[in-house]
């Protein structure tokens, strides 16, 4: 998509399992919209509902697009540039926290782990997206066992209680678990500590092997969820930050992308 080049803007759209996210920003990198929505059908259809959502002022000065994420290929074609997840988010926080060494970054489907350099550049990576367990679709499901919904469990302090260990790293297995505390009048909050856990200590699994140092900047779905937050904190003996922005920062990262490679 092209539009005036008088006041050129910058799209970035991120299509993810559960959630589509579009940012835009103008020529000096600044946020000018950004909006989230939930994955509709198809990638496609998606895709086009967030520009949709654009106000049309801003729409018709967009110069170049870039899309991201789990349903970056499906429309590839219908944007002027692709890139990867892990270019994305790396560009995303950069640019708004350049003093950040680690993201963690787990969204609907999967997880990811990103050092950064002293330089500013990514130093390694590693991602899962075989397994389950540990991603948002996981908690969702285990937090729908409990009565939760996923904005209940959000905000639930989980610091003054001792979680009880889920064994599987299955999906499956799990469930059976947290359906069974369920079923022994285990306390909620319990439970949900031991669910948040459960995928702190997946994610941190992979990500010790690529070294995270301070500061660490939580992005994606899940960087919401201050009970995730605060064991992947307790666990890594390291310092979670995250900001309003956090679940847009692949969007962040695309519409950069676009920029760079527009000009």
């Amino acid at each position: 998509m092209t539009g005036s080049s008088t006041n050129p803007l910058f799209c970035g759209i991120d299509i993810g399992s559960r959630t589509g996210k579009i940012v835009l920003i103008d020529n000096s990198g600044n946020l000018l919209y950004k909006n989230i929505l939930s994955t509709i059908a198809s990638a496609t259809k998606t895709y086009h509902s967030l520009l949709e959502t654009t106000p049309p002022e801003l729409k018709n000065s967009i110069t170049a697009t870039a899309v991201t994420g789990y349903g970056r290929e499906s429309v590839a074609k219908e944007a002027s540039f692709s890139a990867t997840e892990i270019t994305c988010h790396f560009l995303g926080v950069s640019a708004l926290h350049p003093e950040i060494r680690t993201i963690i970054d787990i969204g609907g489907q999967d997880s990811k782990v990103i050092t950064i350099s002293e330089e500013g550049r990514i130093k390694d990576f590693i991602m899962n997206d075989r397994c389950a367990a540990g991603t948002g679709r996981f908690i969702e499901v285990m937090a729908e066992k409990v009565g939760f919904s996923i904005e209940d469990f959000a905000t639930v302090d989980v610091s003054d209680v001792e979680p009880v260990k889920i064994n599987s790293t299955c999906t499956v297995f799990a469930e059976s678990e947290v359906i069974s505390m369920v079923s022994r009048d285990i306390p909620a909050k319990v439970i949900i500590s031991s669910i948040a856990r459960m995928v702190a200590l997946n994610t941190i699994s992979m990500a010790k092997k690529i070294h995270p140092q301070n500061p660490v900047f939580m992005s994606g779905g899940v960087s919401r969820l201050r009970p995730v937050r605060f064991h992947l904190s307790k666990l890594l003996a390291l310092n979670i930050e995250s900001d309003i922005n956090s679940q847009v920062m692949g969007a962040l990262g695309a519409a950069i992308f676009a920029r760079k490679e527009a000009q």
